[in-house]
């Protein structure tokens, strides 16, 4: 049977592991923290990236089509006016 002193000194015991547990759980927790807000940062990043590339993807295609349309007159009205005509006639069946 187990004395007085052993059971004090297994509940000390007790006492240090839970709180060595404690502490490796907070760390852990930082640690995990720590690493959501680098990720969070890298995401951020990338999506700063993609919508700089898109914007300059989008202006460039702007200024092609400007140029095209600058050329080409008659046609990009053509084109437009058959487009138009098309998405029209798609859009008065759908009743």
């Amino acid at each position: 049977m187990a004395t007085t002193d052993e059971f004090s000194k297994e509940m000390d015991q007790m006492k240090k592991d839970f709180a060595n547990l404690r502490n490796d759980i907070g760390s852990i927790l930082t640690s995990v923290k720590d690493l959501a807000e680098k990720q969070g940062q890298n995401v951020a990043d990338l999506a700063h990236d993609a919508e700089k590339t898109v914007k300059k993807q989008a202006r460039e295609v702007g200024v092609n089509m400007e140029k095209y349309i600058e050329e080409r007159p008659l046609t990009s009205a053509l084109v437009a006016f058959g487009g138009g005509f098309i998405i029209g006639m798609l859009l008065s069946n759908r009743r």
